[in-house]
């Protein structure tokens, strides 16, 4: 079935993070794609406030050491954030208190996808202090394992979504924006939910529905679930 049309349509991030969960002890972790203008979209996450993601979208992704930004002429594929910093320099940052404090961050690792050389996903795995840093062992096994994540994600995921959306598109005239909304209700989200991932506000969020009912000629949201359901199994 079409990634779009399962419950889930982002299972392919969550078995990813599934995998790296098996593999090394993590307090949280989340798993993005990144825009062409290198902004996050997208981001699954495993045990992570929402409001965290909102906060780093909106605020701190720019003071963030391991931001996919920095990274972008690089060809390194897995970096650890004490790797970039350190340890009582971080702590004097805005980034740290302000943001990893409050979220409980200490230790970060991020792992890159590239498609053609450019970032296209990233996947951040953060340990409160308890936890300790990443092991040489750890990050050895980490970077045996991204190979593989990113062939799939380049080979499977994103061509099959990316067809789906082109699809959904053309037949009803939806933006960008719109296509990410219809995502998040076929996965059974709330406005509060679609707010958060999205980074909108919730009367955003309900001004895109309303244009979503409008352009699929649908009144509510099981009637659109079901319309989309069948365009995709058609």
């Amino acid at each position: 079935m079409m990634s779009l049309a399962h419950t889930d349509p982002r299972e392919f991030q969550e078995k990813s993070l599934e995998l790296v969960r098996s593999l090394v002890s993590l307090s949280s972790s989340a798993f993005f794609l990144v825009d062409p203008d290198m902004q996050h979209r997208g981001a699954v996450l495993y045990n992570l406030n929402p409001d965290a993601e909102k906060a780093y979208s909106s605020e701190y992704g720019s003071l963030d050491p391991l931001n996919p930004e920095r990274f972008a002429n690089s060809d390194e594929v897995l970096v650890t954030l004490d790797s970039r910093i350190a340890p009582h320099h971080l702590k004097q940052t805005l980034y740290y208190q302000n943001f990893m404090v409050p979220f409980n961050h200490r230790y970060v690792a991020d792992m890159f996808f590239r498609r053609e050389g450019r970032i296209i996903a990233g996947l951040s795995m953060m340990r409160e202090e308890s936890l300790g840093n990443f092991r040489a062992d750890e990050l050895a096994l980490l970077r045996k394992v991204q190979p593989f994540l990113e062939y799939a994600l380049n080979a499977v995921y994103l061509p099959r979504r990316e067809r789906e959306r082109e699809g959904i598109a053309d037949k009803y005239g939806l933006t960008e924006r719109e296509l990410d909304v219809l995502e998040l209700v076929l996965r059974g989200s709330g406005n509060k939910e679609i707010a958060a991932q999205l980074t909108l506000g919730e009367a955003t969020v309900k001004t895109h529905l309303i244009r979503i009912f409008r352009k699929t000629d649908v009144k509510k949201r099981s009637e659109l679930v079901a319309k989309v359901l069948l365009d995709l199994n058609s």
